[in-house]
């Protein structure tokens, strides 16, 4: 057992002595790698942070009731103890006809509305606060809220609800499209700098099959230098994501604080910092086993 982690940790050091064996190569490697993984990064980031805003937006649409305009006191009553009972709904709030008349004086500057109309046409409203602000828990509550007694009709703004969250899950997407396309180029960098210095060490390799060792013992040091490789550029595009929400910050308070919208960028979870350590360096030694894998099946061919 002790012969076996001491292989391991021989590997290891060989693989990171790579390094400075060719310090410009790696280091341009290095770069290449973490500014790859830096936008799908950077874009999580974007992505949690307004998914955090967006649970939370004062701005939840809301939904008007409009009660018949021969509704009294007691139907309003009826209807307000139906969206207090209703667990559907954060709050309620009641506009009678009288209210909304005064406001649409005020609108117009204290016009005397009523000379104008025979009797007053604005009906009772309801203004409901729904408590989930999903697209379709409000439209179910919207439908459902249709069919109360003495409502002549409800409203919500649906073509803004559903742009928000339209624009949520384009952005979830394009994460998803990112992070499955740069992975798989990850495996393909990975695969061509191992099969690189592979080639560099043929005759080493080919020697020491020849001495009779296995193909662990071979491949062992390639899949280190890969796992090295991987750690050091997702360390890197972390920092280099991190950095870069950081300065974008003061540029996103001044665009979305007039509107009321405090969009605060979030780091990294420690949980999150580590499953990237680990998913980054599960891609790199993959594209390392691979081109090991191919070089000693080549070499095992053309022994026999």
């Amino acid at each position: 057992m002790m012969h076996y982690i001491s292989l391991h940790i021989e590997s290891a050091k060989r693989a990171a002595g790579y390094f400075f064996k060719q310090p410009i190569g790696a280091l341009l490697i290095l770069a290449m790698l973490a500014i790859a993984m830096t936008l799908p990064l950077t874009l999580y980031l974007g992505v949690q942070s307004s998914q955090t805003v967006l649970s939370k937006l004062n701005e939840t649409p809301q939904i008007t009731l409009y009660l018949e305009t021969n509704a009294n006191e007691q139907d309003a009553d009826v209807i307000r103890k139906l969206l207090t009972e209703d667990k559907r709904i954060k709050s309620n709030k009641f506009v009678g006809k009288e209210e909304g008349l005064a406001e649409m004086q005020a609108a117009m500057n204290g016009q005397d509305v009523v000379s104008m109309l025979d009797e007053n046409p604005l009906p009772d409203v309801f203004v409901v606060m729904p408590a989930d602000n999903t697209p379709e828990a409000i439209t179910a509550l919207q439908a459902d809220l249709d069919k109360y007694p003495m409502v002549e009709s409800t409203q919500m703004d649906r073509e803004w609800m559903h742009t928000l969250y339209q624009l949520n899950h384009l952005l979830h997407q394009v994460f998803y499209f990112l992070a499955a396309t740069l992975g798989l180029a990850f495996v393909l960098v990975a695969h061509n700098t191992i099969r690189l210095q592979i080639l560099s060490h043929k005759e080493e390799i080919e020697i020491t099959k020849l001495l009779g060792a296995p193909s662990s013992f071979v491949r062992r040091p390639f899949l280190y230098q890969a796992a090295w490789q991987s750690v050091l550029s997702a360390a890197i595009s972390l920092a280099l994501a991190t950095w870069v929400m950081q300065v974008s910050q003061p540029l996103v308070n001044q665009i979305f604080k007039p509107y009321g919208i405090n969009l605060a960028w979030r780091t990294f979870t420690p949980w999150e910092i580590g499953a990237v350590l680990v998913l980054v360096c599960a891609l790199g030694i993959s594209g390392a086993w691979l081109a090991s894998t191919q070089h000693l099946l080549s070499f095992n061919a053309k022994r026999h």
